[in-house]
């Protein structure tokens, strides 16, 4: 067996979290390695680009939900290199009853919107003056919105949310740990109408979303050569921690590394199967974690097709019964990072936790799938090019019912361990910017 390397910081992963954490301890002057297993870093960031095009394999932008994402592109010298979105991407729309259908943008718009009927804008408008009756219990996301603006509202707003979100399910999800800052408002005040006016008096709006020019790709490859090879070590992975006399010690199939800290940025099953020996309770409430599936797919449509594909994009209500949980329009909502002007650049995204079997679904029946439903969608008369395909068998980690009992639990079971810290989607919340926050919070 090889000699035992001795490392102050070792982070384990080599994802969002993990390029947080190292830009980090970089900036304070630390020595730290960074094992990845894969050969390249960033996780599920993968950006393609063409002449045409700057297509994004996994996640498709950022917010502002968290400044520190801004402190990270800061010191990997992106900050200059932030785009805004369109003003077409504040239009977004969902599928009611199979036609398309715009959402309001705030409250007084819903008089002329169709995606609630006359008794549904009356019972969502309602709210501002009834004081809906709290519950002890962990609510819902669904139950949360039924309760405060009404069951059709839940079906066509929150619904279709949460599937954009998380991929998830909005009757399983729990409001209080995946919307937290909407469970804080609704304890500031009985009206989420009244407090969302207060918002936007003092200037305090939805979070915003955003892109960097080159794609996403671009804060990855920044990362990678800052750190170097002498502080990234690729296609290492890592198979335990091993926890002896109060020192831990990860074993990877190269080498023994001895280490003052250990960052673990893996998903949560990666995780539970690194500790699973040394760490049992804490190994048992990752493995409790589930995760959705998601197959992601890029299509071209020509800009003859009438349908103008203006705005962010099309979500698609679950009592909609589709396979496919939502279409975004990428060259509207970043139109610089498309140079081809004579196409539109949608993304579509199927499976989630309702339909975990469409990412084991050949290439042919997706493609056979999600041409026909997009062709369906918009009324478009030629077929749409198919460009990309992407399965993500694990891809974004679902807050349900009970999350934060979860939580709670593993933070016991790290306060054992102060040498050892976790950092993932898994733990503040699921948006890039989130994660980083919460990965730099460990450092």
């Amino acid at each position: 067996m090889n000699p035992l390397k001795m490392i102050k910081h070792l982070i384990i992963g080599g994802g969002i979290a993990g390029i947080s954490i190292a830009v980090k301890l970089l900036k304070r002057g630390e020595s730290f390695l960074l094992l990845e297993s894969s050969d390249r870093l960033g996780g599920k960031i993968e950006t393609k680009r063409t002449v045409e095009a700057c297509l994004e394999m996994g996640p498709s932008s950022f917010t502002d939900q968290s400044p520190e994402i801004f402190d990270l592109l800061d010191a990997l010298g992106l900050k200059g290199d932030v785009l805004e979105p369109s003003p077409a991407a504040k239009n977004r729309f969902i599928l009611k009853e199979g036609r398309i259908v715009r959402l309001p943008t705030a409250p007084p718009e819903l008089i002329t919107s169709g995606a609630l009927s006359p008794w549904g804008k009356i019972r969502f408008l309602w709210e501002a003056v009834h004081v809906a009756n709290p519950t002890k219990e962990e609510e819902s996301v669904w139950g949360f919105f039924a309760r405060h603006f009404g069951r059709e509202a839940a079906e066509f707003l929150a619904d279709p949310f949460v599937s954009g979100v998380y991929a998830g399910d909005a009757r399983r999800l729990s409001f209080r740990e995946a919307f937290p800052s909407m469970a804080e408002a609704e304890a500031r005040s009985s009206s989420l109408i009244r407090h969302l006016f207060r918002n936007r008096r003092s200037g305090r709006v939805a979070p915003k979303t955003y892109q960097l020019k080159g794609g996403l790709g671009t804060l990855v490859e920044r990362a990678s050569g800052l750190l170097g090879e002498e502080r990234f070590h690729r296609g290492e992975a890592v198979r335990e921690i091993v926890s002896e006399r109060g020192s831990l010690t990860a074993v990877t199939e190269r080498d023994r590394y001895l280490a003052e800290t250990i960052y673990l940025t893996s998903p949560a099953p990666a995780a539970a199967k690194i500790l699973e020996r040394h760490f049992g309770a804490l190994s048992r409430e990752l493995l409790r974690i589930e995760y959705a599936p998601l197959v992601s797919i890029h299509l071209r449509v020509s800009r003859r097709e009438k349908y103008p594909f203006d705005g962010f994009g099309l979500l698609i209500p679950s009592c909609e019964q589709k396979k496919i949980l939502g279409v975004l329009w990428h060259s509207s909502i970043f139109p610089d990072l498309f140079p081809d002007k004579g196409h539109h650049y949608l993304g579509i995204y199927a499976g989630g936790v309702r339909h975990p079997e469409v990412v084991e679904d050949s290439e042919e029946r997706l493609r056979d799938l999600v041409l026909k439903e997009v062709q369906r969608f918009f009324s478009l008369r030629v077929t749409p090019e198919f460009l990309h395909l992407r399965r993500h068998r694990q891809a974004i980690p679902q807050y349900q019912l009970g999350y934060g009992v979860i939580l709670q639990r593993i933070r016991e079971e790290l306060s054992r361990f102060p040498s050892l810290r976790l950092a993932g989607n898994y733990l503040e919340g699921v948006s890039l910017s989130k994660t980083a926050a919460q990965a730099m919070s460990v450092v």
